[in-house]
């Protein structure tokens, strides 16, 4: 058995209903609750490293009317979210392919070599012998989609990278070198906290230029984001 054309038909209208009557009863119970409007934003894992928590929880004090849901998801699933309704605000590394959408660079955030604590003397003065570093300690690849393969190419021609581990997510990359266990490239705006607070040496690195790390905002031309959010995202300092 299968459906007519008119078939066919209806049942994209009765899809539509439905959409409609879920999105209604959504709004009747959020009505009854005081709150005006529901923000679900889908974000990387490497952006909850940075102040951007802290952001949306200001957002959240200055406007009570809005609920804010936040998905944490892998860069490569949120624009696929966003396409499917179930997330409305997307932030992540990779960019939207869907010309129609609102879209901006967000923020554009340069890498660091990060180094544990004991890597090396500072008496011994601001020398670093690099050629050691990457033959003695482990390098943590791959926490980001599309710039390791060409930075470890550029690295394993210079250097001889003896030890590397791919570890998909940059806190487990942090959490390592802080252990001692290695080192890695890390975007500055991650790395913001440990910097001030001293738990691991952040050390010059120009021996070959190092990719920035983009962070992109995007949602549907058809979603009303509140502009004081997006003007809250837009200034603030993530470096």
């Amino acid at each position: 058995m299968q459906l007519t054309e008119a078939g066919q038909l209806f049942l994209i209208e009765a899809q539509q209903i439905i959409h409609q009557w879920e999105k209604s009863i959504d709004r009747f119970q959020l009505a009854t609750k005081g709150i005006e409007e529901k923000l679900i934003i889908a974000m990387t894992p490497l952006m909850v490293e940075t102040i951007l928590p802290h952001v949306i929880y200001q957002f959240i004090n200055e406007y009570p009317s809005i609920e804010i849901s936040i998905l944490v998801e892998d860069s490569a699933k949120i624009e696929d979210l966003i396409n499917r309704d179930k997330a409305h605000v997307g932030i992540s590394l990779l960019p939207t392919r869907y010309r129609h959408w609102c879209q901006e660079l967000l923020v554009e955030s340069p890498l660091e070599l990060v180094i544990p604590l004991d890597a090396f003397d500072d008496e011994t003065g601001a020398y670093i012998d690099y050629e050691e570093l990457f033959q003695t300690y482990t390098l943590f690849t791959h926490h980001h989609p599309t710039i390791w393969e060409g930075l470890l190419r550029k690295l394993q021609e210079k250097y001889v990278v003896t030890k590397q581990v791919s570890i998909s997510q940059s806190y487990v990359v942090k959490r390592l070198i802080k252990d001692g266990l290695g080192m890695s490239f890390l975007p500055r705006m991650i790395v913001r906290r440990e910097r001030m607070e001293g738990r691991f040496n952040i050390v010059p690195f120009d021996e070959i230029a190092l990719p920035n790390v983009p962070v992109y905002l995007f949602y549907k031309d058809t979603v009303q984001v509140p502009e004081q959010l997006l003007s809250l995202f837009q200034t603030r300092d993530y470096l």
